[in-house]
Parts: structure tokens; C-alpha cells; sequence
């Protein structure tokens, strides 16, 4: 360790302040080969500047050592002739006095060997490489002498973690050419002073006489000189010598290492085959010997290979490899414990450069061995895949480990640079791709099967903080190598998830009522706190504070200095978020340089993708692009000046960067508008074709780049016209827009196959208008009052709708469609789903264009144009939409009318079919389509029923001479398709049922995802939050919602005098999918849970919970009935403050704490403090942040009203938390009694019914929140109908804990599920119930709960000692009033000693004295297992601990007489269900006195001879007697 730690000292550290610019560009991508003294010399030494390094020619590519090059060689410059040196060069040219010592510096100088011989890579791979590199510092003799003083060891961990006996072992070894000369391995001796290891022949008396050393220049390594020193050692002892110091290192060694060193020994014999013939003859055999190991191991698919003939490519591994990473972890093992085995899994793989995983396997070389060529020489076709293999790791070994090619990509060889990068990015594309192909929460329950690969695993690693990835890429990207570059933007865009990103992002965009976007930032839950009662789903915080991803010049207004920034922050910033991190490396000045510099298209586009991808990151972020300097204008200048009219991927790439820009704030927006940005990007909206037949001659790949662009712009206006800007430029688009909105000869798309094309802009352009319809102002307020405009914001014109109308309307003439309508008679082909999916969304965007026209004719509620709640007029396209809607079959009632065209199914009915049985693209599309056509026939409903028409009053004209679509008008579209509303909802339940559950699993270690990463989940399996699956729940919770609206939840207490199940199924299904839609909204939706709460929390729903809970209560004897009916302003009561508690527990939003100074150069992420009201999007954004909000809720999110905890004493506080809880806890109990009735009323539930979320939460939630209503007091036992509620959950749980079979449940780990100082908290409970429960049987047995044998073993012994500190262990109820039954406490039978423990020193120091006598549930479970331990359960292992228990008692008994009563009890116990046998009273007493003298014989021996112990005994033995009167 001394040698080695002098060695590294020897490295120069140079100061990169110090270098001037010609300097530092020599040394970017350069490895500084060679080491310098850090002394300066003294002036006068000539000054000199260092060349570029000269790499050898040598065949491409070769992950070379340093040994092998390439090498520098000084350059003198001139000086002046008297002595003096260059102005200024001391502090220019001098780095760290470099310049001084060159003149005395040689290159490294090249070993002549004639094969390859890899065993300094192995001893590197082992940590030894530091010795391998010192340089010569003294001369032999001082340099073998301190050789001497080195204190060689050798550790052997275990035969199994051996590979080769070589990865396991910390040993220094000699070099390998030497070692490999013998030929019997009969025998090994080692010298344990020296630590050499060697095999020895049988004759060890003539070592001397065989071993000829050629001391050259070769062996004057520091390896040759210790195995010349060695082999002296040896030859110099005698045989008796070398055995006994053989025998002494044997002795230390253990039997699986040594066994491992002979297979070693064995494998090299296996591999030589030849008698020793001197010295060059073995090293010539050992290089042939060594390529041809090094060829028979060479895997790799991406290994140059001329001639496949004689080099085969074998598989990828199976799943017996270690490539699969088995999670095969022990039971009890944590999940993250198991997360993170399983990466640490990963740092062995190795990869080929198409991603995929390679072994080092004996079969591999079996199968090829024969295959390659005997001749040391190296022919042209193989020297290739010869090179590639040389890894620095295990030169013998296929491909690279992540942390290899991350290391390759610092190469001095810029090829090696490209190549390491190139598999760098195939690997992160196909883990990525591996994650997003797997199942929604399948990160914890990864199973190995034959080809599985855990990617998840991969992906984490390779982002995480060992390998450094961050750091490497940034300095590849400032590489002078294009090939470097362009290779180090493609690996960039891979690790941000762009392309996986952008396809949900681009889907996202097509939703109709799609406004806001969510950064992919990766975030985290904050701890559970005991004022929220420890329940989860904590505000959500970024992984890195937003303020540590600014770069140093951003930072500036802290006052910190420069230096405190050091490389190691950035470091750990990119560990945490490698985004921030690479944002805080400067990469957006660096790409802005890329940019000027006039890049390729390739690195163009990548660096493009790159800003997108930053970009959606966070607003932070988004800022540091918009500051960035002169980056947007580098990117609008390009777009703008280079061939203004062509279209490429860059162009488009650059109207989406500015698009997301301009989305995350109001003021980048502005500046776009005010400074022409938006003019100058969208000048093709402008300049486009005149007509659809110009645009369709432009021919296939034209279109699809123009509508590409198309697309991009469009949504660049939409989202200005979502902050009211550029509305008026409508006036000189829309002869553009004409194309795109009138109804097309589809025959002429399809023949050009452009269908997709067309319809994705046509679609685009109706999106457009609908944002545009948001900014129409209220039609009556329009034709009586002026438009009121804001100074900077503009509205739209009642006068440019008119036309448009008519525009629409033709698109849901649907018979029209071709697609369309042959997918309504089932003749659909699966070859057109995509054009498919395309005229859905167009539908869709067409449909909700007209909903929001049709909103802003609805007046307000308080409007003037209301006259007694009716208007004078209505606008004639209101009931023309509504005629439209009914004649081209959109419902079952219609079509048909005119006699010509028949459907066969409806298009609600066909919606259904499709998002069940088609992909999730489509599925989502067409969820999309009946938002549209429900929201829109509502829309028409209501305005129909305002006015006082006289054609629409059935009072004035008969109904017979209306049309059928007047007499469906006039008695409302949705109440004429209730029975198809009614189908649809059970459609969307079932699919919300199936959806939730793996949506919940995503979240499970408290982040998005177990790795750092940004999108598609942040690593989690299936895309996580960022997943199609998710966002088809998004969009199936929004329409269940409103459909909830038009088909209420009504009272089943007006509606059933009987008990009909067909009703109360209906209801609580209703009830279910309301909480279930509740858990599968984003941050986007706080509207959407604001209103599913609205309708879970009327008086209605609460109604007919409290009929469920009457009917159970009837049914199920075990159920206490309630002491009074609730009255209609409780119902008011509990409807008001149980909406406004979830509200505010879940909606409302963490406020951004203030900015201070920080004085550490990192700023931790601070729990802020303010909660502020629910916080919709507002006009300042179209982002909605993960960061501080807390949905999507957790699964036990209606537990909360029970888990609240007052933070003051205020009577106000306290009288509003016991409204909360009252409320609360009537709500849980109608939930459970809903879940249990059906099981209550038969043994199976009906079809149909899914169990809702109340069946996945764990029981020990329910109980914990039980616990926690009774924290601050009994006030809530106080009220009747809340202790009858209370005492019935308390028993529904009871029942659920005893029929274990049936419910499996098998351990309640309050601890480890809860929170980690549950201790803690059961310690405050006792306190609270010694203080003021008196005893209550209620409480009482909520606390005697954690004494339940399932509960984990600290939490009971928690329990236990707060109640004997508190005295309180006599108030526990009996164990018969226990919640659950006396077995669930008394069995199995305690073997936890520091629980035995604890019940002893209870009874020894009489707390338990009391309770003895009052029968409390305390003394029996202590009885039943002191009893059971001593008596019954002893075994050899448990000997001990019985007579130490033992001893204990009978010590206590002979200084305390009043325990004599509870020691006959301990000796005379039996469990209950003993006594139940049937037998005769002789029986019994004959029994009871057989197993009476038993357990006294027990006794007896656990006192081990001790003569005071005995007497005690035989006195207790005799006062059993006296009271038994035996």
C-alpha cells in the first residue's frame, strides 16, 4: 500500500487555468500519458511547449493500455540568448513547471513481444494497476530492497465468487510469462513473506538447475524484478524449507481457496501441453497460447469480421447467463433492498454494440475453438475483431461493460471514441425500449424466464452515479472530431427519452380538451408526517432543487464564488437528474456553438432533439434555453435563412422547440408575438398550397414533411391563442385553412396514399378553431353589450363562425367517410387502422369544435337576457347541429329517416367496441369521439330548454306533425339514449377497474420510478406516468365524470321499500368507479377529482350509504344498530365538509418558497411550509408541475378524514376536526358495508359488481386510521351514531383478521408499511389511553390490538412497554371483547425472547397484578405464553431461555407470596379450547393432577440442582395441593 500510494502521488495535477488555448485544444480527447514532478526547477531550464499526441498505427479499433502508447515527445522552443525567459511564458506556457523537465523526459518505451499477453489487464482488473504504472525512481538494489519490506497478502473469499481464481483474489502476482513455464501441478508452494503464489513441479531440488532467467529489458518491469527476486528466494531453500513454508500458508488458507487455486493451476495446464524447453521457447507457446484463449472468447455482434467463415458469431446469452439478472432475493429482503441487488447486478454485464447482452462462457469457446486459426500471426480478416476485444477489464472477455465503454470514450484514438459511444447509445436504446415494451408495474414483480433481460436494472445503472455518464458525454460533445460529436448528440438524445417522449407527447396533443403539459422532470414523494396521520401521497418535490440546475453565470446573483462549482457538483446533480445535470454542464452553450458553426443535418436534428427534450424538462429548464444567449435567435435564423421554403426534420424540430417554450410561459409567448418570432416560424401557414390537388402533386414524401411542419405551426397558434394572442391573424389565415377544413374527394387522398396526411392538419386546423371557440365571448352578451377586450389579449368574432359551422357539419355527415362507414357496418380491415385512428381524432376535434361553440351561447346563470329563466331567441344552429347529430346515426334511435341509408350498429355502440377490443391509440381516440358527441348533445339540450318556443312546445302542435329528429329534440337527445348512456358507463367501469391497479404500482418506491432519468416513467416498467395506458385512464375518468352528471347517483331510500338487488348494485358500482377514477387523474386533472368529489360527497350518495349500512346491519347480527337516524341537515353537514376536507387535503397546492441565500454550494431541497387553496392552470402557463401537488391520490386517500390531526388547540379547530372525523367515519363505514353486503346477503356477489379500491387497501391502513381518530381524545366516541359506527368497523375488521383462509392475511407490519417510528406514535396512543379513556371498552380494544399476534414483533413489544410504563395494562377489555378472536393473540406461540422478557419483568414487578385480577386481555396473552414456553413448546435450542423464565418466576414467587394465586395459574393454565373436551370429573381431575406433577418435574430440572429453587418448588407443588385439595 505504501509503494502504491507513493506511485499515485507521482501524477501531475494540472491546472487547466494555467493553458492557453492552443494548449487546451491539444489536449481535449487526450489521455496525458505521462507523469511530471510537481517541483519546480530552477530558472534558466529551457522552455518547451507539448505536441499533440502521434498515436501508433495500429490496426482500428484497439482499446489499448498505456504501456502500448501513444507517446509524447517534447518540443523545445527557442530562448533568449542570455538565459531570459519569454515574456510572460511563466505564466502562459508554464504548467506546473512542465516546460522545465522536458528536456530530461523519454518516451515510454514500447515492449517488443511477439504474441499478446494479457495478464496486465487482468491485474488491472483487480486493482493493481497503480504498481504496473510507477515509474523508476531509484536503482536495482534499492529498489529490490524495498520490494523486500512489502507485505504481500492473499485473501480468498469462497470458491463460488471465484472466476477463473482470479476476480475474487487481492494478491500481487508476478508476471505471468514466467509463471506459466512448469508442466505438473501435483504440488504448490507459496511463500507467504513474499505473497508469491506459484506452481511447482514435483522436482523441487533441481528448480535451480531448470530455471534460466534472461534478464532483459523486458523483465525489468517491477513485476520481472519480484519474480526474479522470487525464484532466487526459492532456489535458494531447500525442499524441507519450501514444504514448511508451504505448510504454513496452506494453514491459513481456507479449503475452497485452496481448491480454487488448483483448478486454476489445472486450467493452465490444460492450456500449455508441452514439456519446458527454456525460457524463449515457453514465451513464444505462451503468446501463441494467450491469442489463442483471446480468439476462442471473442463474442461480439458488432465485431468487424471479414471472413464469418472462420470467425461464427455465437448467441446472445441464455437465460441461464448472468445476463438475465435473476431475482432470485431472499424473502424478507426490502424492495428497495431488491432494487437494488438487482442493479448492482448490471456492473458485470457485458454488451455487443447492438445493445444486446454477451457472455463469457466455457460453450462459446467449445463451439468456436475449432474454428480458429493455430498461427500466432494475425491475418488481415481477423486482427479486427483481435482489437475490439481487448477491453481494459478482461481482455479475454466479449464486449464491454457500461462502465468500460464509458471509460473508452476518454480514448486518445478518435475512432474508439465514436465506437464506445455508438454502444453506448444502443444500449440505452434498447433498455429503453425493453422498459416501455414491459407491463405497467412490472418493476417489482421482474420474473426471470428464458431470454428475459432486466432493462429496468440496465437503464438504471448506466444513469446512475458510478459510471459517470453525465460527465463523459459533456466532454465527447466538445470533442474536435465530427464523428465524435454527432455520435456523442446521438447517445444524449437516447439517455433523454426523446423519441418515446415525443410519440406521447404528439398523442397527448391530438385530445381535444388537451391544454396543458406536464414536465418530465423526475420527482419524489416528501416523508409521511404525523399530522397528515402518516398517510402517503405527500407533495410531490423535483430530485434536484430547480435553482442547483442553473449554470454558474446564473448563479451569479447568490454571490458565490466561481470555484465553489466544482466538477463533482455537477456530478452529483446529473446522479440525481441527468438532465439538470447536463444543463448544468453547459450543453446549451455548447449546442448554441454547434449551431453557428453550420452543423450537419444529422447532428442538426439531434441537437434539435436535444432542446426538445431539455426543454420539456422543467421551467427551469425551459428558462435556461430562453437565456441562453442568442440560442432562440440561432435557431429562428437558420429556420428563416437557409432555403426559407424546404422542409426538414430540423425545421420542424424547431417550430415543436418554440411550440413547448411558448407553452411553459405567458412572457416567452409575448416575446415570440412582439418580436415576429411567431410570423417568421410559421410562414408556410401562409405561403401554402392554393388548392388540394397543388398540394397533392407535390408528391408522397413532400406532403408528409409539409404536413409535418403544418402541424407543428398549427399548434404554435393554438397555444398563442390559448394566452389570447394572435387571434386576429384568423382573418388572413383562413383562405390557407379553406383546404383543410372543407370536406375532400377522398378518392384522389387515397390513390396518392396521403389520407393520413391530410387528415392529420385537417384535424390540426378544427383543433384550432375549438381554442379559437374559447375565446368567442358569451353570444347574448356579444349582440347586447361592446366586446370588452384586455390590452394585451384578444377575442374572437361572433361573425366568423357561421361559415365554419357549415364546414363541420359535413364532417359528421359520417355515412360520407369511407372508413368511417364501413367500420359502422362491420366491414372494417385491420390494414386501416391507422387512417383509422386519424379520421377518429379529426371526428373527435371536429365534434368538441362544436361543443365549445355551443357553450359560449349558454347564458349565465345571472345574465339580463333571462327573462324568468328562458330566452326571447335562439340561434338557428343550435337545433341544426342537434337535427345533424340525430340523422347521421350517432345513436341508435337515429338513422334511417330519409329511407337510404341504414346502419347497422350506432356510432356510440361502435365507439364502445373499438375501446375494447382496439389498441390504446384507439381506444383513447375514441373515448375522445363520444366526449365530443355526449358533450355536445347536452350542450344542445340545455339551450333547447330554455327558450319558449312555440315548435318545440308539445302543449301548442301536435306531436305528429313534427319530424323525427323535432320530436327527439323536444324531448331531449340524452333522455331519448339513456338505455345506450347506460351501456356506455358499464363499458367505462369495467375498463376504469382494469386500469387503476397497475397505474398504483408505478409509484411504489416513493418516486416515479426506482431510477433517475427524465419521460416515459423516469424508468419505471411501461412508460410509467408516461404511458398510453395512463393516459386512456386520464381520458376515461374525464367522460365518467360527466356522464356521472347526466346519470346521477340517486337516494336508495326513496326508491326501495324492498330489497332489490338490481338498484343497489347499480349504486355501488357507481359508488366504486368513482373512487377508482379518482386514483388514475394526473396533476393535469385537479378539475376532474374537484368534480368526482363534488358528486362521491352529495347528500344522495351519503344517503344510500346510510340505507346499505341499515340493510348490513339487519343482515349481520354480529352489528351494533345505530342509537338514531341521521337527519337531512347531517346529511347537508357531512356532504359540505367531508368535499371541502379532501379538497383541501389533496387539491390544494405547496407554495414556492422564497429565495435565500444559501451558503453551501448545493441548495437542499426545503419542506416548504404554505398549502394554498385548489390552484388551476392559470393564463401565466400551460404547464402543469408534478412539483408541489400530490396527485395522482394513493389508494388509501379517504382515509384522511379520519387521519387529520389538529395542529392547534384552538375549540374552533378541534370542533371542525371532529365534523371532519364524524363525517369521515360514517363515509368508511358505508364503504365497508357496501364492499361486505353482497357477501352478507349470499356467498357470491353479483356478476358485474368489481370490488372498487376498498378491497386492495391493507387492513393495517384501516386500523391505523381508527388508531389515529382516537389520538387527541375520546371526543369522537362521545357522539352515539359515531360509537356504534366505530365499534362495527372495528368488528367488520375483526372478521376479516379471523377468516385468515379466505382473506390471507398473514403479518400486520404496522412499522415497516407505516412509518418507521410507529413506536413512537404507539407510544403517545397508550399515553393518551392511560389518560383519559377510563378504561373505555372501545378503546380499549383498539389498543389491545397491537398485541395481535400477526402484528410484527416491535410494534408489540412497543405496545407492551408504554402500557406498563402507563400503569395501564389492567384496562385492557378481556381478551374475549378483543377485536378478532383469542386465538389470533395467543397463537402461534411467542418466540421473541425480548418479548418473554418484558412479560416477565411485568409480572415480577406487579404491574400485571391487577390485571390478573380484573381477567384483562394483558394477563391472559402473558399467561398463555410464559405458560406455553415453560411447559410445553421447550426444545434443546430453547432450553436455556425456558429455565432462565423459569428461575425468574419461581425467584418473584419466593419473595413475592401474593403472586402465589397467578403462579398456580401459570401452572394450572390450559387454553380454552382444552377445557371444551368431553370428560367424566374424575377424568379431569386425574388429568389436570398428571399433568399438574409434569409440569412441576419441569420446573424442577430448570433449576438445575439448586436446593433454594427446589424448595420453592415443593412449596408451590404443596399450596397447588392444599388449593385443589388433592
Amino acid at each position: 500500500m505504501e509503494k502504491q500510494s507513493r506511485g499515485r502521488n507521482l501524477t501531475p495535477k494540472l491546472c487547466l487555468s494555467q493553458t492557453n488555448g492552443d494548449d487546451a485544444s491539444s489536449l481535449v480527447g487526450g489521455i496525458v500519458e505521462k507523469g511530471f514532478s510537481d517541483q519546480l526547477h530552477s530558472k534558466g531550464t529551457p522552455v518547451f511547449s507539448i505536441a499533440p499526441p502521434r498515436p501508433a498505427v495500429r490496426p482500428f479499433p484497439i482499446a489499448r493500455h498505456r504501456s502500448h502508447g501513444p507517446h509524447w515527445k517534447p518540443k523545445i522552443e527557442d530562448v533568449n540568448d542570455d538565459g531570459e525567459e519569454v515574456e510572460n511564458e511563466m505564466e502562459e506556457d508554464d504548467l506546473k513547471g512542465l516546460d522545465k523537465v522536458g528536456a530530461f523526459a523519454k518516451p515510454v518505451k514500447r515492449k517488443d513481444k511477439k504474441g499478446l499477453d494479457f495478464s496486465s489487464w487482468r491485474e488491472a482488473a483487480d486493482g493493481r494497476s497503480s504498481s504496473r504504472m510507477r515509474k523508476k525512481e531509484e536503482d536495482d538494489d534499492h529498489y529490490i530492497s524495498s520490494i523486500e519490506r512489502r507485505n504481500f497478502t492473499v485473501q480468498f473469499e469462497s470458491a463460488g465468487n471465484l472466476n477463473g481464481g482470479l476476480k475474487s483474489q487481492d494478491l500481487t502476482m508476478p508476471d505471468k510469462e514466467s509463471q506459466e513455464q512448469e508442466h505438473s501441478v501435483s504440488d504448490m508452494a507459496i511463500d507467504g513473506q513474499e505473497g508469491h503464489m506459484d506452481v511447482l513441479p514435483n522436482g523441487l531440488t533441481t528448480l535451480s538447475e531448470d530455471i534460466q532467467v534472461d534478464i532483459g529489458e523486458d523483465l525489468m518491469s517491477l513485476e520481472g524484478q519480484i519474480d526474479v527476486e522470487n525464484r532466487a528466494r526459492l532456489a535458494g531453500m531447500s525442499a524441507d524449507e519450501i514444504l514448511e513454508a508451504r505448510a504454513e500458508i496452506l494453514a491459513k488458507l481456507s479449503p475452497s481457496g485452496i481448491e480454487a487455486l488448483r483448478r486454476r493451476g489445472l486450467n493452465k495446464l490444460k492450456r500449455q501441453n508441452i514439456p519446458s524447453l527454456g525460457t524463449h521457447s515457453i514465451r513464444e507457446k505462451d503468446n501463441d497460447q494467450n491469442e489463442k484463449s483471446m480468439m476462442n472468447t471473442a463474442v461480439s455482434s458488432a465485431t468487424v469480421n471479414s471472413n464469418p467463415g472462420s470467425n461464427p458469431i455465437p448467441k446472445e446469452k441464455d437465460s441461464k447467463l448472468g445476463g438475465n439478472i435473476p431475482n432470485s432475493l431472499p424473502a424478507k429482503t426490502g424492495l428497495w433492498d431488491a432494487w437494488s441487488k438487482r442493479v448492482e447486478r448490471v456492473r458485470e454485464l457485458r454488451f455487443s454494440m447492438d445493445g444486446n447482452i454477451v457472455g463469457n462462457d466455457a460453450k462459446v469457446t467449445d463451439k468456436i475453438e475449432d474454428t480458429v486459426p493455430s498461427s500466432s500471426d494475425y491475418s488481415p480478416d481477423n486482427v479486427a475483431e483481435r482489437d475490439f476485444l481487448r477491453t481494459e477489464g478482461d481482455p479475454g472477455a466479449a464486449g464491454y461493460t457500461i462502465k468500460e465503454a464509458v471509460a473508452l470514450t476518454r480514448s486518445v484514438i478518435p475512432g474508439q471514441r465514436a465506437l464506445a459511444l455508438r454502444l453506448i447509445a444502443s444500449v440505452i436504446n434498447k433498455a429503453i425500449n425493453g422498459i416501455f415494451q414491459n407491463q405497467l408495474g412490472h418493476t417489482l414483480n421482474y420474473i426471470v424466464t428464458d431470454g428475459s433481460v432486466d432493462w429496468e436494472a440496465i437503464w438504471a445503472f448506466a444513469l446512475g452515479p458510478e459510471p459517470e455518464l453525465a460527465l463523459s458525454l459533456r466532454i465527447c460533445l466538445d470533442d474536435n472530431h465530427k464523428s465524435v460529436v454527432l455520435a456523442c448528440a446521438k447517445v444524449i438524445q437516447s439517455v433523454l427519452t426523446y423519441d418515446i417522449n415525443e410519440s406521447f407527447f404528439d398523442i397527448a396533443e391530438r385530445i381535444p380538451n388537451y391544454q396543458a403539459d406536464i414536465p418530465t422532470a423526475p420527482v419524489f414523494r416528501s416523508r409521511p408526517e404525523i399530522d397528515g396521520g402518516f398517510l402517503h401521497g405527500g407533495f410531490w418535490k423535483y430530485s434536484t432543487k430547480p435553482s442547483n440546475i442553473l449554470t454558474s453565470a446564473q448563479n451569479s446573483f447568490a454571490n458565490k464564488p466561481e470555484d465553489e462549482h466544482s466538477i463533482q457538483d455537477d456530478v452529483m446533480i446529473a446522479g440525481q437528474d441527468i438532465a439538470a445535470g447536463l444543463v448544468r454542464m453547459g450543453i446549451l452553450q455548447r449546442i448554441c456553438y454547434l449551431l453557428e458553426m453550420d452543423p450537419s443535418a444529422p447532428l442538426e436534428e439531434c441537437s434539435m432533439s436535444i432542446l426538445i427534450a431539455i426543454a420539456r424538462h422543467s421551467p427551469t429548464c425551459a428558462n435556461a434555453i430562453m437565456n441562453c444567449k442568442s440560442l432562440v435567435q440561432v435557431i429562428v435564423n437558420r429556420f428563416v435563412e437557409i432555403d426559407p421554403m424546404e422542409i426538414n426534420p430540423s425545421k420542424i424540430k424547431s417550430v415543436t422547440l418554440l411550440q413547448i417554450l411558448a407553452r411553459f410561459s405567458k412572457k416567452n409567448c409575448s416575446e415570440f408575438v412582439k418580436n415576429r418570432i411567431f410570423l417568421k416560424m410559421t410562414l408556410h401557414l401562409y405561403c401554402n398550397s392554393s388548392s388540394l390537388d397543388q398540394w397533392i402533386k407535390r408528391g408522397t414524401e413532400a406532403c408528409k414533411f409539409s404536413s409535418a411542419l403544418l402541424v407543428e405551426q398549427l399548434r404554435f397558434w393554438k397555444v398563442c391563442i390559448h394566452y389570447g394572442y394572435c387571434v386576429s391573424h384568423f382573418s388572413n389565415l383562413f383562405p390557407a385553412l379553406c383546404i383543410w377544413l372543407t370536406f375532400p374527394s377522398f378518392e384522389k387522398l387515397i390513390e396518392q396514399n396521403v389520407v393520413n396526411e391530410y387528415v392529420m392538419v385537417a384535424k390540426e386546423a378544427f383543433l384550432v378553431l375549438g381554442s379559437l371557440s374559447k375565446r368567442l365571448p358569451n353570444f347574448y352578451s356579444h349582440q347586447m353589450d361592446a366586446i370588452m377586450e384586455d390590452d394585451d389579449t384578444e377575442n374572437w368574432s361572433w361573425s366568423n363562425v357561421g361559415p365554419l359551422i357549415d364546414s363541420s357539419l359535413e364532417w359528421i355527415v359520417i355515412k360520407n367517410i369511407p372508413y368511417i362507414s364501413s367500420l359502422l357496418q362491420c366491414q372494417n380491415d385491420e390494414k386501416e387502422c391507422d387512417i383509422i385512428n386519424s379520421l377518429l381524432w379529426l371526428i373527435s376535434s371536429v365534434l368538441h369544435m362544436l361543443s365549445g361553440v355551443l357553450e359560449a351561447v349558454i347564458p349565465p346563470e345571472d345574465s339580463k337576457i333571462l327573462v324568468n329563466g328562458s330566452l326571447p331567441w335562439l340561434p338557428e344552429f343550435v337545433p341544426k347541429i342537434g337535427s345533424e347529430i340525430i340523422k347521421n346515426g350517432f345513436f341508435s334511435f337515429s338513422g334511417g329517416t330519409d329511407g337510404t341509408y341504414k346502419v347497422t350498429r350506432s356510432f356510440i355502440e361502435c365507439m364502445c367496441l373499438l375501446r375494447l377490443n382496439a389498441g390504446l391509440e384507439t381506444s383513447i381516440a375514441s373515448t375522445c369521439c363520444l366526449q365530443g358527441v355526449i358533450w355536445a348533445v347536452t350542450f344542445v339540450d340545455r339551450l333547447i330548454s330554455l327558450p319558449k318556443c312555440k315548435i318545440l312546445n308539445a302543449s301548442s302542435i301536435c306531436i305528429k306533425t313534427l319530424s323525427p329528429e323535432d320530436r327527439v329534440l323536444s324531448g331531449g337527445i340524452v333522455q331519448s339514449c339513456l338505455p345506450e348512456l347506460g351501456h356506455l358507463m358499464m363499458n367505462l367501469v369495467e375498463s376504469i377497474e382494469h386500469k387503476w391497479r397497475p397505474i398504483h404500482l408505478v409509484e411504489t418506491f416513493g418516486r416515479g420510478g426506482p431510477a433517475p432519468g427524465i419521460g416515459v416513467g423516469w424508468g419505471a416498467s411501461g412508460g410509467g406516468f408516461w404511458s398510453k395506458l395512463v393516459l386512456s385512464a386520464e381520458v376515461d375518468g374525464l367522460l365518467i365524470a360527466h356522464l356521472l352528471d347526466i346519470l346521477p347517483i340517486v337516494s336508495l331510500e326513496n326508491q326501495l321499500s324492498t330489497l332489490n338487488k338490481e338498484i343497489m348494485c347499480s349504486v355501488i358500482q357507481r359508488i366504486n368507479s368513482t373512487m377508482a377514477t379518482c386514483l388514475v387523474v394526473g396533476p393535469k386533472g385537479q378539475y376532474v377529482i374537484d368534480k368526482l368529489f363534488g358528486i362521491l360527497f352529495q347528500a344522495p350518495v351519503l344517503k344510500s350509504l346510510d340505507f346499505i349500512t341499515r340493510q348490513l346491519i339487519d343482515l349481520n347480527k354480529c352489528l351494533k344498530p345505530f342509537e338514531r337516524e341521521y337527519s337531512e341537515e347531517e346529511y347537508l353537514l357531512f356532504s359540505n365538509v367531508l368535499a371541502s376536507h379532501f379538497r383541501n387535503r389533496w387539491l390544494g397546492s405547496k407554495k414556492k418558497p422564497k429565495p435565500e441565500i444559501s451558503r453551501s454550494s448545493l441548495e437542499t431541497i426545503p419542506e416548504e411550509t404554505d398549502v394554498s387553496s385548489l390552484v388551476t392552470p392559470g393564463p401565466a402557463a400551460l404547464v402543469v408541475e408534478w412539483a408541489r401537488q400530490r396527485l395522482p391520490l394513493p389508494l388509501h386517500w379517504f382515509l384522511s378524514s379520519l387521519s387529520a390531526i389538529p395542529c392547534s388547540k384552538n375549540s374552533s379547530d378541534t370542533a371542525g376536526f371532529l365534523e371532519v372525523a364524524k363525517g369521515g367515519l360514517f363515509f368508511l363505514f358505508g364503504i365497508e358495508a357496501a364492499s361486505n353486503f353482497f357477501g352478507a346477503v349470499s356467498s357470491e356477489s353479483p356478476s358485474g359488481i368489481p370490488g372498487g379500491p376498498l378491497l386492495y387497501v391493507p387492513i393495517i391502513w384501516k386500523l391505523h386510521a381508527l388508531s389515529i381518530l382516537l389520538l387527541t381524545g375520546t371526543g369522537i366516541l362521545e357522539d352515539g351514531n359515531s360509537r356504534v359506527a366505530y365499534e362495527n368497523l372495528q368488528g367488520i375488521y375483526g372478521q376479516l383478521l379471523d377468516a385468515q383462509g379466505r382473506t390471507e392475511v398473514k403479518s400486520l407490519n404496522f412499522q415497516s408499511e407505516i412509518h418507521d417510528s410507529y413506536s413512537t406514535f404507539i407510544e403517545t396512543l397508550v399515553e393518551q389511553f392511560a389518560a383519559v379513556s377510563y378504561g373505555d371498552l372501545i378503546f380499549g380494544r383498539q389498543v389491545a390490538f397491537y398485541l395481535h399476534r400477526p402484528v410484527e414483533a416491535s410494534v408489540r413489544l412497543a405496545t407492551w412497554r408504554a402500557l406498563c410504563s402507563a400503569f395501564a395494562l389492567e384496562l385492557l377489555p378481556p381478551l374475549d371483547k378483543c377485536i378478532s378472536a383469542a386465538d389470533g393473540y395467543l397463537e402461534p406461540v411467542e418466540d421473541d425472547e425480548r418479548i418473554l422478557e418484558v412479560y416477565i419483568k411485568s409480572w415480577v414487578s406487579g404491574s400485571l397484578d391487577r390485571a390478573s385480577t380484573r381477567s384483562s386481555a394483558s394477563f391472559t396473552i402473558a399467561l398463555h405464553h410464559l405458560s406455553t414456553t415453560v411447559f410445553k413448546t421447550c426444545t434443546h435450542h430453547t432450553l436455556p431461555l425456558r429455565n432462565k423464565l423459569a428461575r425468574s418466576l419461581l425467584r418473584d414467587y419466593s419473595r413475592n407470596q401474593q403472586h402465589e394465586g397467578m403462579m398456580i395459574s401459570l401452572v394450572q393454565y390450559e387454553k380454552p379450547e382444552a377445557c371444551l373436551r368431553p370428560e367424566t370429573d374424575g377424568e379431569y381431575l386425574s388429568r389436570r393432577k398428571c399433568e399438574t406433577e409434569n409440569r412441576l418435574e419441569k420446573l424442577r430440572e430448570a433449576c438445575e440442582g439448586n436446593s433454594s429453587m427446589l424448595r420453592v418448588v415443593e412449596k408451590l407443588g404443596s399450596a397447588i395441593s392444599k388449593k385443589l385439595s388433592w
